[in-house]
């Protein structure tokens, strides 16, 4: 069966190239690399390593997604021919998505014998210039879908792909909707190269301000203070109200209980019917936030007496709503509103069954 190796060629540097990669490079018939636009090229080229590249699937296809779709496709066939010999710049397995493809084809394959050869991932040489150890949580994002995976300002991020100025703009608007425009980013260009290599320490704002940016360019941005965010989310907003009821919280709030708070439910809930009434959006916004403060609220006490949390209340309801919508979630069909009654009486009976 024929073989279809993929190997990482590391950050840059050919001193960072695994030997065993090496030697299989020097005598393998037929090499493909995803882009010559890594600087181990320059190095296999002196060593008399003959290649071709993907680079001009860059240019014909409109989208990253395609390009890497049909690099998986023509690998494949041509290995069910002959052995192939496939690099990519890093380690393989390291936000590399058209290995990704590969192997997920590969499986189904079955006319063809994956291998992998791994490598010094473009993290490995990145870590030693930053201040955190990794153990204490990352995420690495892809700088061309931030829209679809946000950073999360809890934790460390690192940020690829950002290969152009252009991109670098994008990139930052993206992330000014999750950190203040002052905060500071370290822009790390191809680390690793010594010779090359450049950090920037600058304010969020000034990211596209830069020049010089490649394939070897990423962003690391450090955790924000959970309770210094532009923006917060339901987790930090139930970070708020344990710290509310801390030790060192409030003194209100540390004396409420279920009973106290009745009054404010009902308050709250008054208050989000007369915005409703009032057809003013931003009053409606405000009035949904103080119920739900009530609810995270409730949570929390009940969180503080093992009794439940808030992960529970809201896997209970998106639960029910998924159970009593199988016309939308399942195989069962609902033509009118009347089927869609039927349908969620006869289910929420069945629950009451047990």
């Amino acid at each position: 069966m024929p073989t279809l190796t993929i190997a990482g060629l590391g950050p840059g540097h050919i001193d960072q190239l695994p030997l065993g990669t090496f030697r299989q490079m020097k005598e393998h018939p037929c090499i493909w690399l995803r882009t010559h636009q890594h600087p181990m090229v320059e190095s296999l080229v002196a060593e008399g390593i003959k290649f071709d590249s993907f680079d001009d699937l860059y240019d014909r296809l409109d989208s990253f997604e395609a390009v890497y779709e049909t690099i998986a496709e023509t690998l494949l066939e041509m290995a069910e021919k002959k052995d192939v010999f496939y690099g990519v710049p890093g380690h393989p397995n390291v936000a590399e998505e058209s290995v990704r493809l590969l192997v997920e084809k590969g499986e189904s394959n079955g006319a063809v014998q994956l291998e992998i050869l791994p490598a010094m991932s473009f993290l490995d040489v990145m870590f030693p210039l930053l201040p955190n150890d990794p153990v204490e949580g990352f995420q690495l994002l892809d700088g061309l879908r931030l829209e679809q995976t946000p950073p999360d300002t809890n934790m460390d991020v690192m940020i690829t792909q950002v290969y152009d100025q252009m991109i670098a703009s994008q990139v930052k608007i993206s992330l000014m909707n999750h950190y203040h425009d002052e905060q500071l980013i370290t822009v790390i260009q191809r680390a690793g190269m010594l010779e090359n290599q450049k950090v920037h320490l600058i304010p969020l704002y000034e990211l596209d301000h830069l020049k010089d940016f490649d394939e070897l360019t990423s962003i690391y941005i450090a955790r924000v203070d959970r309770f210094s965010k532009i923006h917060y989310n339901m987790n930090h907003l139930l970070d708020i109200l344990e710290k509310l009821r801390g030790v060192d919280g409030c003194p209100w709030d540390k004396e409420q209980t279920h009973e106290s708070l009745r009054p404010y439910l009902v308050e709250e809930s008054q208050e989000v019917l007369d915005a409703i009434d009032g057809g003013n959006d931003e009053d409606l916004c405000e009035e949904l936030g103080d119920l739900l403060l009530q609810v995270v609220f409730h949570s929390q006490l009940a969180k503080e007496r093992n009794a439940f949390v808030m992960s529970d209340v809201i896997n209970g309801i998106a639960q029910k709503i998924v159970y009593r919508h199988p016309h939308v979630f399942g195989d069962e069909k609902a033509n009118s509103i009347e089927d869609v009654k039927k349908i969620w009486d006869h289910r929420k009976a069945e629950e009451k069954k047990g």
